[in-house]
């Protein structure tokens, strides 16, 4: 937890300091005259006098840059007297001329579109392992009754499209999506953003390319428009991630063993069917007993099939566990659907301290639910308290679980991930594309809001950019600074919302200003910013009660 909200901590840090840095730079390039450069909000922690300057750092929240004649927060005239009154009038922000005020106030917003294109050309320079769906964008497991299962395609070719029949209906595991909407398709979340931005029912053009059974090529035209498929309210085209199975490992004294599977087999299909990880693990587990099961794999570059026959063990169907050290460690709930949820009684963050009346360790849980098809498991469950038990407090309670029959091979499956590394010719077009992509995905998505396809209930505030920024550290480095990059073109365009107290808004008195070549009445700019003042109060308890919501729901592990 401590490494987390450091992490946290020195994320908005960087946020911050580079979007103060670019008020301050502005201003002392125009010499205004500046009091205070403020990494965090008061009081003053430490710092140093420089110059007329005061660099210091407050408590770890905003920040900001105080320089004589523009106040966030109105002043009296005793205050400003008292605080600004030996400063040259000249050198007052208010008194410079209308641009350079509106170059002061843009300074920090761009310097976070800054910020953002040195992170991605950093981590594209650097390089990460990612998995394989981030670099490609190919078709994995299709939800049951989803749009693309019966999606027509119309295969590219010299013949005309207008009044043709469908050439296929269906997408498969395994298609590459080439483009959509015309636009090329960098991985599935390209997929994914685009129906949620465009909305549930509204058709879309996706362009695939598909390896035919005789080992040709082809490529097809699949207009299908996303709905609504679950709880979530989104609209989704109903298809996962491709992720390759690879065996990480194979249990002693298995089935797997004895058919000859080995560590670092790759599993291509299983009876015929092309499969990824997920749907191997679903295939095996609905297998009847008895059966024998095909698997084709791949070992060193050459491709084989052998055959095995599930045995079955009990599995906890919804719902999954962690330890740091699985052999001594209490089991924590990593992840729970909302049926299991809803069964049980657990959430995300629960401890589980005994199962069936014995120390509950993840390898414990393990043994138990494999050796209990059809049983049931007894839990004694530790719930943390929220914010420090405010929310909600520590508590104690018994829950079941119903453990499933299914079938199992007996090896455990890792995703394939690949190293992604951006040649330096290309680093400076990669970030500034990358940019590109965040700041469209902020404006639709503030679109979306606007026209009510995306729900304000998923807006978040400093919880939620906590538990992003900690997830993101968790899956290694090269994604906390994509995650940060994104945040920072996030700050970028918020803060040019021409809301009062913004610098969006701000800008948008001063082009007043000039277009009525006088200043507008003070009286009404104070009544503005203390109207900007409520609005953005207004926001955060908006935000944060989302946050809390997601709390005590167990959707963010605090």
């Amino acid at each position: 937890m401590i490494i987390n909200v450091l992490i946290f901590l020195a994320v908005l840090s960087l946020l911050i300091f580079f979007h103060e840095l670019g008020h301050f730079a502005a201003a002392k390039a125009f010499g205004i005259y500046v009091k205070r450069f403020s990494i965090g909000m008061p009081p003053r922690l430490f710092g140093v006098q420089l110059g007329e300057t005061d660099y210091c750092v407050g408590l770890p929240f905003g920040g900001f840059v105080m320089m004589a004649g523009q106040e966030d927060v109105p002043l009296t005239d005793e205050e400003r007297e008292k605080e600004y009154g030996q400063v040259p009038p000249e050198r007052w922000f208010k008194n410079k001329p209308v641009l350079q005020r509106m170059c002061v106030l843009l300074a920090g917003p761009f310097m976070n579109l800054i910020l953002a294109v040195l992170l991605y050309g950093f981590v594209g320079l650097v390089g990460s392992h990612v998995p394989e769906w981030e670099v490609e964008a190919r078709v994995g497991e299709i939800v049951p009754g989803s749009p693309v299962e019966e999606a027509p395609l119309y295969r590219l070719d010299a013949r005309p499209m207008a009044g043709r029949e469908p050439d296929l209906y269906g997408w498969r595991i395994g298609d590459r999506i080439l483009t959509i909407n015309g636009r090329e398709a960098g991985n599935i979340t390209d997929l994914a953003i685009a129906a949620v931005l465009g909305g549930d029912q509204n058709e879309q053009e996706i362009v695939l390319e598909r390896v035919l059974e005789s080992g040709e090529t082809a490529r097809y035209r699949s207009p299908v428009a996303p709905r609504v498929l679950d709880e979530t309210g989104h609209a989704r085209f109903g298809v996962g991630p491709y992720e390759t199975a690879i065996v990480r490992e194979v249990l002693p004294g298995s089935v797997a063993e004895a058919a000859g599977i080995q560590k670092g087999d790759v599993i291509h299909s299983v009876d015929g069917e092309a499969v990824t990880l997920s749907g191997f693990v679903s295939y095996i587990e609905s297998v009847k007993d008895g059966e024998r099961v095909s698997v084709e794999l791949s070992r060193n570059g050459d491709t084989f099939e052998v055959e095995a026959q599930p045995r079955t063990i009990g599995r906890l169907h919804g719902i999954w566990f962690s330890a740091d050290d699985p052999e001594k460690h209490p089991a924590t709930v990593a992840h729970i659907t909302p049926e299991m949820q809803s069964t049980t009684n657990l959430r995300r963050r629960d401890i589980i301290i005994e199962v069936n009346g014995k120390p509950a360790t993840l390898e414990q849980l393990r043994r138990l639910q494999e050796d209990s098809p059809g049983g049931v498991l007894h839990f004694r469950v530790l719930r943390p308290g929220i914010f420090w038990g405010l929310v909600e407090p520590e508590s104690t309670f018994m829950a079941a679980a119903e453990v499933q029959p299914v079938r199992a091979i007996g090896v455990v499956l890792e995703p394939k991930s690949v190293l992604q590394r951006i040649p330096v010719s290309r680093v400076i077009p990669h970030a500034f594309y990358q940019s590109y992509l965040a700041v469209e995905r902020t404006l639709l998505t503030i679109a979306g809001l606007a026209r009510g396809t995306v729900s304000p209930k998923d807006l978040g505030g400093p919880v939620m950019i906590f538990d992003v920024t900690t997830k993101a550290a968790e899956a290694g480095f090269g994604w906390l600074i994509k995650i940060t990059a994104f945040i920072s073109v996030n700050l970028f365009i918020l803060n040019l919302l021409p809301l009062p107290v913004l610098d969006g808004g701000q800008v948008l008195t001063n082009a007043i200003e000039a277009v009525r070549g006088k200043p507008l009445n003070e009286k009404i700019l104070e009544r503005m910013q203390q109207i900007g003042i409520v609005m953005l109060l207004m926001l955060m308890l908006f935000v944060t009660y989302n946050d809390v919501v997601r709390l005590v729901q167990g959707w963010l592990p605090w």
